[in-house]
């Protein structure tokens, strides 16, 4: 089987760490050839840095909500990136509404504010950023990964739509409540998922997956079996085959030892 995880609110603590009951679960399941994919929003060195820390070795990685897929030993076998008119449109719509705004480009991390947000952020992702006087120009040169806003949930949720109606060649969901994120249309965990399993010959295999936020709905549906943390978004809840217990209580080492005791 495939199990995927999501690390933000799911597979991490409000702490960012991890229990050493589901460090030593996925252990097991590796070690009964199950294959271990982790998926996130976040940038690529930052899951690596995250499982390096906790698993010291790598693992398949969707990153930035599927628009970048990483295999060990290959390398990255997946990237699009958002393009610049979108990309333009995006920022020059937040700078009116006074929303941080932030990019990722060639898994670096730029801003063109150094203010509160963007120091959070930066401790959050374990990442150094740069700042930038003009996002809009740096994007020129290369195009972005992914843009991401930060604000308060209810304004992002407002911002959401107004992004909605722009016509953008984008997606457009929330990774956590104050993040809102922006990628390349026709992107998402479940079809980056299904780009790996192409790429490693095991697309027959079952998908076993676990989240908490509004991105992770497409990989839920997606999957033969579903497990929503507690703390989930009820859109999330709603489509899940299994709500365990919260990410504080080791909601996925509950869930495995509630649906897959023969693995533990």
């Amino acid at each position: 089987m495939v199990f995927v995880f999501d690390l933000d609110g799911t597979l991490l603590k409000d702490d960012y760490t991890i229990s050493k009951y589901t460090i030593e679960t996925i252990d097991k399941l590796e070690k009964q050839n199950h294959t271990i994919v982790f998926a996130s929003g976040r940038m690529l060195v930052s899951i690596q840095k995250i499982i390096q820390k906790y698993f010291f070795r790598d693992f398949p990685i969707i990153a930035y909500n599927g628009a970048m897929v990483f295999v060990p030993n290959n390398g990255i076998i997946f990237e699009k990136t958002l393009d610049y008119e979108s990309s333009k449109k995006v920022i020059e719509f937040l700078r009116i509404k006074n929303i941080h705004r932030q990019a990722y480009v060639n898994d670096r991390l730029f801003s063109e504010e150094d203010n509160d947000k963007i120091k959070f952020y930066s401790k959050h992702a374990d990442v150094e950023y740069k700042i930038v006087n003009d996002l809009v120009e740096l994007l020129k040169q290369k195009e972005p990964t992914k843009l991401l806003a930060i604000d308060k949930p209810e304004k992002l949720d407002f911002i959401k739509e107004e992004l909605d109606n722009l016509n953008l060649k984008a997606e457009i969901f929330k990774s956590m409540n104050i993040f809102l994120d922006i990628v390349p249309k026709g992107i998402d965990k479940a079809i980056a998922l299904n780009n790996l399993l192409e790429y490693l010959n095991i697309k027959e295999e079952k998908i076993i997956a676990f989240g908490d936020n509004h991105n992770d709905i497409s990989l839920f549906k997606m999957a033969d079996f579903s497990i929503a943390v507690e703390n989930a978004v009820e859109e999330l809840k709603n489509v899940a085959d299994f709500v365990s217990k919260n990410n504080n209580e080791d909601g996925v080492f509950y869930a495995i030892a509630e649906n897959f005791p023969e693995y533990l």
